[in-house]
């Protein structure tokens, strides 16, 4: 099967977006070409590409962009830098093709990245209902410091960050997407805090600090049961792509290799 195929297979397996752009793109060598195995990754980082070049894969899932912005199609910006020119040059001398399924596999119902997540975290029982990025959890009440040692655990975290008392008494989890407030907010939005109010515990991929973080931080001083756990944009959703190879596999047949491939934690803590 050529790369091309399975890259259509997947647009076919996705809801059809029409017209609208998306960051959904192949980049990297010619995709009319046999595919020799599958890498799935959450980002792909220089490190995952030569894991696929020493898998033998020539075609890379993944979900978040190659090149540190929204499209990977629009790099014009990018001409004549170091890291960029190497890390395509990559691509091109091992016969690489990269196709980020972003704006696809989320408009998938259910969300073909949170509801694998709730998977990985083995809540699927206690989510409430409704769709989407605003998942809301309700588990038997536990305390914070089991709430982040599980999401620790589940996924694949050397050390994470929390707000909060440990010992907190806790049962609601509100997921809010990975970047709480957005872009489309101006940063700050008053509603998006206020809302966060009925859980006990946010989990959210990247914050800005001075908004509901600090909201919870004044919380959990008073003696409020509130926290918050930030496992990271890129480790919070790269616990939904390791589960891909479940819808992957039909469109793809039984003798492809596919190899889940973590791109790691993207700070270190001196």
């Amino acid at each position: 099967m050529k790369v091309q195929e399975i890259i259509q297979n997947i647009l076919d397996y996705h809801p059809d977006l029409g017209n609208r752009r998306t960051c959904d793109v192949a980049i990297g060598s010619n995709p009319d070409v046999e595919c020799t195995g599958i890498v799935v990754s959450i980002a792909p980082t220089v490190a995952v590409i030569r894991k696929a070049i020493e898998l033998g894969a020539n075609f890379i899932l993944v979900h978040e962009p190659t090149f540190f912005s929204g499209y990977d199609d629009d790099c014009d910006w990018l001409a004549g830098n170091a890291v960029y020119e190497e890390k395509k040059q990559l691509l091109l001398e091992h016969g690489i093709v990269i196709f980020r399924d972003h704006d696809h596999i989320h408009a998938h119902r259910p969300d073909g990245i949170f509801h694998y997540m709730i998977q990985q975290l083995g809540w699927s029982e206690y989510v409430a209902p409704g769709e989407g990025m605003a998942l809301e959890i309700r588990l038997p009440e536990t305390t914070l410091g089991d709430l982040v040692a599980h999401v620790k655990q589940a996924m694949d975290l050397d050390t994470i960050r929390y707000i909060g008392d440990l010992d907190a008494k806790v049962s609601t989890v509100g997921f809010c997407g990975h970047l709480l407030p957005n872009e489309n907010t101006n940063w700050s939005n008053n509603d998006q805090v206020a809302a966060s109010w009925r859980y006990d515990v946010v989990i959210a991929g990247e914050v800005v600090e001075w908004t509901l973080p600090s909201y919870i931080q004044d919380a959990a001083m008073l003696g409020k049961a509130k926290g918050m756990i930030l496992p990271g944009h890129f480790k919070q959703e790269e616990a939904g792509m390791r589960w891909a190879e479940l819808w992957l596999r039909p469109l793809v047949g039984e003798a492809l290799p596919i190899s889940f491939v973590s791109a790691g934690e993207l700070f270190h803590y001196f």
